[in-house]
């Protein structure tokens, strides 16, 4: 499957519309989740699915800062001279 840039539109338009592009935000609520996961009862999900429900988030979490860093970097170039 190769994804295009058309196919992330409603991903795009998700963090337009509920963040105002402020990629940071999504990540705090990202935080969030992966903390809420620690309260569900033991039986809710196995450790395994626990652990695997994390790393998606952490790893999605990585990626939108990664954006946000190359955003940052366009906005404000460093000088290297």
């Amino acid at each position: 499957m190769s994804l295009k840039t058309k196919d992330l539109h409603p991903l795009l338009s998700y963090f337009e519309d509920c963040h105002e592009g402020d990629l940071l935000s999504f990540t705090q609520w990202l935080d969030k989740a992966i903390f809420m996961f620690h309260y569900l009862p033991a039986d809710a999900f196995s450790e395994l699915e626990r652990q695997n429900v994390c790393h998606v988030l952490m790893e999605l979490k990585k990626t939108v800062i990664a954006i946000h860093l190359g955003q940052q970097a366009k906005c404000f170039p460093v000088n290297r001279t």
